[in-house]
């Protein structure tokens, strides 16, 4: 049986028009500007609307509001931006003000539901100058998202310039540190025992990646069988990020070239050493990673390929470490990423 065109049209009106009145979840009010141009306060509210999109919110931005309502709104209190969002059809309104204090631009925001009349957000961000203004709108559009406080969402992508003095923390690319531990010998190395290890390390990040290059040097534990091992290896891994909060769990592996040296204390044995090829594989947990300073815990399995004359390879061993790093002031060095 067909259906006439003319029941069709109706039929998907009735299912368009439902979709058509749905109401926006976020609606975004012109910021006062306080101290600072009109130009500035409206870039900061329509990056907050392009983020908040992003974050997978449906959002109107200032111009779509003014344009449901049919005039320029100047709307910079709870009252007003309740009678704004039931003109433009939102679950949520959002307003506030751009504003300088000395050097400082600070962003104010409140968040209003419009059915309730209760403000369920509300906070601020500094920041250090007006190009970090974008940070600014990531973070509290995060913060917006995830109802929670600014501080709370912060991550390595997203620490201000303001907030990079005080306690210590940076956006960060650049990191040394030093590291101690124990390596458990599994298979090979002599027969020897336990092996206590100290090392340095170097961490290129990004919010996801990093790039490390780290050396250590062992020295015997226990002494079994006489027999006691040390290896000093060059290593050079690719590491991924978990997370950009300040605990991040981390994995990954890499390649390296070392030094095998196997002790005995037999007479007839002489000492044997040779080089050999390393290869590393774990993962470990960074905390404190939006600081200047980190924890790090470390645990890896190591496959060392080197050869010795009466002792083939490859030995394997499972090493675990605790490292303290530190982000040094490179200051106008090539590569060094914001923050520098």
């Amino acid at each position: 049986m067909m259906i006439s065109r003319t029941r069709l049209c109706v039929l998907s009106m009735m299912l368009i028009l439902p979709l058509a009145a749905a109401a926006a979840e976020y609606g975004v009010l012109h910021l006062k500007p306080v101290g600072v141009s009109y130009a500035t306060s409206e870039t900061v509210a329509n990056l907050l609307a392009s983020d908040l999109t992003n974050l997978g919110h449906t959002v109107l931005n200032p111009d779509a509001i003014d344009a449901a309502a049919g005039e320029v709104l100047e709307c910079y209190q709870t009252a007003c931006a309740i009678e704004a969002g039931l003109q433009a059809n939102v679950d949520h309104v959002i307003y506030g003000s751009v504003s300088t204090l000395g050097e400082k631009h600070i962003v104010q925001l409140s968040v209003v539901n419009v059915a309730t009349g209760q403000v369920v957000w509300a906070g601020s961000l500094a920041a250090k100058t007006a190009e970090d203004l974008d940070t600014v709108a990531k973070r509290l559009a995060k913060s917006i998202s995830e109802r929670k406080k600014v501080e709370e969402t912060v991550e390595v992508e997203l620490v201000t310039q303001e907030e990079g003095k005080e306690p210590m923390r940076r956006r960060v690319f650049h990191t040394v540190g030093a590291t101690a531990g124990m390596v458990l010998p599994v298979d090979g190395y002599g027969g020897a025992g336990s092996l206590y290890n100290l090392g340095w390390l170097y961490w290129y990040e990004t919010p996801r990646l990093v790039a490390e290059v780290a050396g250590y040097v062992t020295f015997p534990g226990n002494i079994e069988d006489g027999t006691a091992a040390e290896f000093c290896p060059i290593e050079f891994s690719l590491l991924y990020m978990l997370s950009k909060k300040d605990i991040s769990p981390y994995f990954g592996g890499g390649v390296g070239f070392g030094w095998l040296t196997i002790d005995s204390d037999d007479p007839f044995l002489d000492t044997e050493s040779a080089y050999g090829l390393t290869l590393n594989a774990g993962g470990g947990l960074v905390f404190m990673r939006t600081y200047d300073i980190r924890f790090i815990l470390d645990a890896r399995y190591h496959i060392n390929f080197a050869d010795l004359p009466t002792i083939d390879g490859p030995s394997h061993g499972l090493k675990f470490s605790i490292g303290l790093t530190y982000r040094p002031k490179f200051r106008g060095c090539f590569g060094c990423g914001p923050g520098f």
